[in-house]
């Protein structure tokens, strides 16, 4: 009895203890814009005892004391102190300074700050998730954009805003111009496999979910690696190696949180240094020098996008893991800024999984998935997982734009877009082909023509198709229908068969998946430079399938009949010995094609499969065996490889090489030597136009040499606007180099045509300067090539080729037009 009383009396006490605590709550924002404060430094009575805001700019203090008053700091804010009176649950609101982080400061010794930021920099693998840990986690991600409440006070004309700009106003007041969520699943294993999948997406006036995507793509994960990409856009970490001889660093403020300290740290570029900066502050905890919190935004931002993130960090199981990953979009559109839009990203990690039994199996290079049941999801489901249930405004968002998207066809319009990204356009069960339709170069004038395959609304499982052709230079007609089955979607294992009569350009290898960027001076030459054709006939079937995670196989067996269209002759001897010089072929062949991206990931929505570069360069190999069976009349193996990569380096830009290597067995005609891509233009006419072209010789002469074995070698340094930047002049300088060697069998079996070959070597280089002149969504530039070593020619302007360079920019902001009431 004696002892059941004392116990009675601990936990009385123990309850009573308990009961004591004094608790506070509240929310942190600031007085003009109304938005949350993250990590604002909050002490309770005087003390070295408190907390901070967390990203949403909410508190909660706990105490065995009163709580009487609180004392907040924040870098850019005015300090304040607050008397309680017994409040609980308060909201405070904060005044913005006219702060600037200082451009420079004088030490008198070792700067204190980068002290702390050597200690980050050397624990920074160990901090780093992607680099120390195996784990799993679930996110829930809300996205809205909404126009800034005063943008159309440039409507008034110092008048009141009449009646349909009022009522504008009060529709942006109780809703946003577009609102979406998703839900994702992600699990990652030591050293770089990564998969997630979206399960559940929710967009206001749509179905699709690839909007989902967003969220995932606008910043990096954790904030550790050696570059970070914001948008599209890299920047280098200011506690990546050596940064301390780019990156200013301060300490502005400290915090105690029981026996760790949190330094306070702000960053931007020293004076004088041209690279792609951040600037921002860096809140870092004693305890392993990790980062707690981060805020970080462009130094220079994009004329229409600027962009600002925030991340928390919490320890977990003993380790560091990112726990919220905010980011802020501004997209200014108009000259004067009257017209902003703001896009809020909020995205909360949770039941995160330290060092989980995860099998190798299940990854892919698959590394984000959409789920085809994402748009599904019920309303119970979107309650148990939003962290807070949805506000007014976000009702009235979805309800509204729902009923606007049905009415208006979002979904069709969306896919429009789509379909336009890769090329086609959808109608129903049918795909029509976009580069059908018009074309134009020298050998062929302009070229007019319609292809169209069946949609996936047809058959997911295979297609069939063709096209039409008509150009009016050569006056030809040309056509082509293929059928493809998709066996397996995930190995993308397929069958295909195809016939065309059409024309091919002589000496090119061709790779089966090889795809030249659409926004890309290496597709130039295809339409400006073509003067060379011979008429085809060609029937193919090919088995492709991927393998070994980043491998792809493809296998086939064709039949070619080629007509050559000028004055070239391919001598022969027939069965009795006698010279034949003839311009038709017949070709039959099997062979092998190969593609391997090593590292590279696929993102897979419910439609489309999109990508994403590695660090790694792409390697193409192709093995052609003609025989002469099956009517075919030559027999030899052509061996083609193919390597080409754009890297990063920081402080430097981006280098770019294309290498290309072959050698042919055999007697062959022309059409199955190497051309060596030549893009020189000596006629002047608005047809030949001189443009830059990437992995291409811009002085060597279209056709002058042909080689059965050969090497070439193109490289390209982009050095951005690290070299020459003034206000919003910003030119690209790219250097340029090429180098080619060659040799030719059997030369004396080709006639009619004169060539060279390039056992010598070819050499050129170059200077191009791109973005000097933007008209909407197009730049302008020039370039300047110099032929040298043993082909150059005698005169020394026959060496130099000075061309145009275009490219495809961000337009500048738009001018908006003011009507007066």
């Amino acid at each position: 009895m004696k002892k059941h009383f004392f116990i009675l009396c601990f936990i009385l006490f123990f309850v009573k203890g308990l009961l004591a605590q004094h608790q506070i709550k509240g929310k942190v924002i600031d007085s003009k814009t109304k938005d949350p404060l993250a990590f604002v430094n909050i002490v309770i009575n005087n003390s070295n005892k408190g907390t901070t805001t967390d990203i949403d700019g909410v508190f909660k203090l706990n105490s065995p004391v009163s709580i009487s008053s609180l004392k907040l700091s924040y870098v850019g804010y005015e300090p304040k102190e607050i008397a309680l009176q017994n409040k609980t649950n308060i909201l405070i609101k904060m005044q913005r300074t006219s702060f600037a982080l200082e451009e420079f400061k004088v030490f008198p010794g070792v700067n204190p700050a980068e002290r702390i930021i050597k200690e980050v920099i050397k624990n920074r693998n160990k901090n780093n998730p992607e680099k120390s840990l195996n784990f799993k986690y679930e996110t829930y991600s809300k996205m809205y954009f909404s126009m800034f409440m005063d943008s159309l006070a440039l409507y008034r004309q110092d008048a009141e805003i009449d009646t349909s700009n009022q009522k504008t106003l009060d529709w942006l007041e109780n809703h946003y111009l577009m609102m979406m969520e998703s839900v994702t699943e992600r699990k990652y294993k030591q050293p770089d496999r990564s998969y997630e999948k979206v399960i559940a997406s929710k967009v206001s006036g749509l179905q699709n979910p690839t909007f989902a995507l967003i969220a995932t793509e606008l910043q990096s994960f954790t904030f550790y690696n050696p570059t970070l990409k914001l948008l599209e856009n890299e920047y280098l970490n200011p506690i990546s190696p050596n940064s301390i001889n780019k990156y200013l660093f301060l300490i502005e403020d400290t915090i105690f949180n029981g026996a760790d300290t949190v330094f306070i740290l702000s960053f931007q570029p020293r004076k004088g240094k041209n690279f792609d900066a951040l600037k921002g502050l860096l809140y870092i905890n004693t305890d392993g020098y990790a980062l707690q919190n981060v805020i970080a935004e462009p130094v220079a931002s994009d004329e229409m996008i600027s962009m600002k993130i925030q991340q928390q960090y919490q320890k977990i199981n003993g380790s560091w893991f990112p726990v919220q990953l905010n980011s802020d979009l501004i997209i200014d559109m108009y000259e004067g800024g009257e017209i902003k839009t703001l896009g809020v990203n909020r995205t909360y990690i949770k039941n995160i999984e330290i060092n989980p039994d995860i099998n190798n199996k299940e990854f892919s290079n698959i590394v984000t998935e959409i789920d085809e049941e994402a748009t599904k999801k019920d309303s119970t489901f979107w309650a148990e997982h939003r962290i807070n249930p949805l506000t007014s405004k976000e009702i009235n968002s979805y309800h509204t734009i729902d009923s606007l998207g049905k009415h208006y066809h979002f979904d069709k319009k969306m896919t429009l877009l789509e379909s336009f990204s890769v090329g086609k356009i959808n109608w129903g069960i049918i795909d029509f082909d976009l580069n059908r339709f018009l074309n134009d170069n020298k050998y062929e004038g302009i070229r007019l023509g319609a292809g169209l395959h069946t949609s996936k609304k047809f058959s997911k499982w295979f297609s069939v198709g063709g096209y039409g052709a008509y150009a009016f230079k050569d006056k030809k007609e040309k056509y082509g229908a293929d059928l493809n089955f998709i066996i397996h979607k995930r190995n993308n294992i397929e069958f295909n068969v195809a016939y065309v009569k059409d024309v091919a350009e002589p000496g090119v290898v061709n790779f089966q998946g090889y795809k030249t960027p659409t926004f890309s001076t290496a597709g130039n030459r295809r339409f400006f430079n073509l003067e060379r054709m011979n008429n085809i006939e060609k029937i193919e079937a090919r088995f492709q399938f991927r393998t070994a995670r980043y491998l792809k196989i493809n296998l086939f067996v064709n039949q070619e009949n080629v007509n050559v269209t000028n004055r070239y002759f391919y001598k022969s001897r027939d069965a009795n010995n006698a010279l034949i010089e003839s311009q038709r072929y017949k070709f039959s062949e099997i062979g092998i094609g190969f593609r391997y991206a090593f590292k590279e990931k696929v993102v897979k929505t419910t439609s489309r499969t999109y990508p994403i570069s590695s660090k790694y360069p792409i390697l193409y190999a192709k093995v052609e065996q003609g025989v002469k069976n099956f009517e075919g009349e030559y027999q030899y193996t052509r061996f083609t490889f193919r390597a080409e990569k754009r890297f990063y380096i920081k402080n430097l830009g981006h280098p770019k090489f294309y290498i290309e290597t072959g050698l042919i067995n055999g007697r062959v005609p022309q059409h199955k030597l190497n051309s060596s891509l030549g893009t020189m233009n000596l006629e002047s006419s608005w047809k030949s136009i001189s443009i830059s072209t990437e992995n291409a010789f811009e002085t060597m002469l279209p056709y002058e040499f042909f080689s059965s074995e050969y090497i070439h070698f193109h490289f390209r340094h982009s050095f951005g606007s690290l070299l020459f930047k003034v206000k919003k002049f910003e030119p690209e300088f790219v250097i340029t180099s090429s180098i080619g060697f060659g040799a030719l069998s059997y030369e004396g079996a080709h006639s009619g045509v004169d060539f060279k070959t390039m056992e010598k070597g070819y050499y050129e280089s170059g200077l191009v300067i791109n973005n000097i002149i933007r008209w909407y969504y197009f730049s302008f530039g020039v370039g300047a090539f110099y032929r040298y070593g043993p082909y150059s020619f005698d005169k020394s302007s026959d060496n130099l080729a000075v061309k145009l360079s275009l490219g495809f920019v961000v337009p500048k902001k738009f001018k908006l037009n003011k009507g007066k009431k």
